[in-house]
């Protein structure tokens, strides 16, 4: 499973090394932790775009096989760190550069953002993500006698619930196209902050919370949602499980789902039907424009398309349950164009393993 695979990953660096790293960039220890555990995934979603290359399998294999047990270990405490050039460094860039191209610089950018990293450390925190998916598969490659195909199988069956595990911002800049113009946009802002009007262009959807409990990718503090009151709609959203990041889009004037948002929900249904014993319910809110009746019936409708698709993509629909609440529990202030469109949102929260 992608959750024992990810930690195995991150246990490559041993604690004390991961301390040492922080300390020679000048960054806290958790900032540097969470940026190489994103660069990591990041490598391995990309290498496993690559799966179907044979020539490039061959080449990581024998790269890793090459690779010794303690070279990320090594190369911090003999400083290599500091020189770019150093084989550690330029190990993992080249891998990067494999992977990613031109992109590099917009994955980076995006994992610095989610890690409160700057720009100067990431080249370097990316490089050691890389060379940790090398020691990663190294250690396969000697301990299972890992081939070039063997490894294409492992990375088709594991990069779906990897690539769920990344967020949004990160996982868009692994898809963009080498040489596009990225932006990590954010997602009120990127719903050209319009009125209501009965449909909502952007929604936000904490995804599949499941993977929070068992992936040690997203962070461990979640934000937690509040009792929110009954409104035209039986029962309350739970206020335990946890809840991640990600977009929903919708066509204007309807609650049909754009094909982008299916491909977001793919990952969510990827998850849960890997826990078959979680349960998940799915709130659809509005801003406070327009009539009461009509929002509650408006995110009643949006949280109905979510739950059919999940169905359709194979969840059991009784662990499925769709509340419309409207206008109500608003999470910014609906004085404010801003405001307004952050409380237009789509979230999912999964309880139970």
């Amino acid at each position: 499973m992608a959750d024992a695979l990810l930690t195995q990953l991150s246990s490559i660096i041993k604690p004390s090394t991961m301390a040492e790293i922080a300390t020679q960039l000048g960054v806290p220890e958790a900032s540097a932790t969470r940026g190489l555990s994103l660069s990591g995934a990041s490598a391995f979603a990309g290498l496993a775009n690559k799966s179907g290359i044979p020539d490039m399998m061959r080449q990581v294999v024998d790269i890793a096989a090459r690779t010794p047990a303690d070279a990320i270990a090594s190369g911090v405490s003999s400083g290599q760190l500091r020189d770019p050039t150093s084989s550690l460094l330029s190990t993992g860039g080249s891998l990067l550069s494999s992977l990613f191209g031109g992109n590099t610089g917009s994955i980076a950018g995006a994992i610095g953002r989610e890690a409160g990293l700057g720009s100067g450390v990431m080249a370097t925190i990316m490089s050691l993500g890389a060379n940790a998916l090398l020691g990663f598969i190294g250690k396969r490659v000697r301990d299972e006698n890992m081939t070039a195909s063997s490894l294409s199988g492992f990375l088709d069956r594991e990069a779906p619930g990897v690539r769920a595990m990344l967020p949004p911002a990160v996982s868009d800049a692994i898809a963009a196209p080498v040489g596009a113009r990225t932006v990590d946009v954010n997602p009120v802002v990127a719903q050209t902050v319009s009125k209501e009007r009965s449909w909502v262009p952007w929604a936000v959807i904490p995804a599949i919370a499941a993977a929070a409990l068992w992936f040690g990718v997203r962070q461990r503090s979640v934000p937690q949602v509040p009792q929110v009151p009954t409104v035209g709609t039986t029962g309350t959203v739970p206020t335990t499980g946890v809840n991640v990041d990600r977009r929903l889009l919708f066509d204007t004037g309807s609650s049909a789902l754009q094909p982008r948002s299916r491909a977001q929900l793919q990952t969510v249904a990827v998850i849960l039907k890997a826990h078959p014993g979680a349960q998940a319910t799915i709130a659809g809110y509005t801003d406070n424009v327009g009539s009461a009746a009509s929002n509650l019936t408006l995110s009643k409708q949006r949280a109905d398309t979510v739950r059919n698709e999940l169905i359709g993509m194979g969840v059991d629909g009784s662990r499925l349950t769709a509340e419309g609440y409207g206008d109500a529990n608003p999470v910014g202030s609906n004085s404010t164009d801003a405001g307004r469109a952050m409380n237009r949102r789509i979230t999912i929260r999964v309880t139970g393993q």
